[in-house]
């Protein structure tokens, strides 16, 4: 049993079965003492010799995969900020809905001559029904 590295990947295999591993993808027993304790991305691969990034190269590599993190965050920020947008507009739909139940029912009132004409009134004014959690998610999804 012999260790391997990929040349590609930098896939690291510290027990293999040599002849599993073709040499034109596989480094068969690198010397990895130059890379002990840091990760492969900061590995350079020149033949069948394993080398060590130099600092500023590997703050290089840094720099871009936080770029990338920053960017990746940002992207979810906006999509959270567009879900988040929708579901406010539903919520304020939801409140101007009951406002408007409630508005009807102060006129009912004004309107009213008497206990009987309000009773009447009142019970004209269509029931606000309760939502569920799949009308919610749909209605969000609608103002996306």
């Amino acid at each position: 049993m012999a260790a391997v590295l990929n040349r590609t990947t930098k896939q690291y295999q510290a027990s293999a079965n040599t002849p599993d591993f073709p040499t034109a993808d596989w480094i068969i027993n690198p010397d990895m003492s130059a890379v002990a304790g840091f990760e492969s991305k900061y590995w350079i691969i020149t033949g069948d010799a394993v080398s060590l990034m130099s600092q500023p190269e590997r703050d290089s590599v840094d720099e871009t995969e936080l770029d990338a993190f920053k960017n990746a965050v940002s992207d979810e920020f906006d999509r959270a900020q567009s879900s988040m947008r929708a579901f406010a507009e539903v919520l304020v739909d939801e409140l101007n809905a009951r406002a408007a139940k409630t508005n009807a029912i102060l006129d009912a009132v004004d309107a009213a001559n008497n206990l009987s004409s309000l009773k009447t009134a009142i019970g004209a004014i269509p029931d606000y029904p309760q939502r569920t959690l799949a009308q919610l998610k749909k209605a969000v999804r609608g103002k996306l």
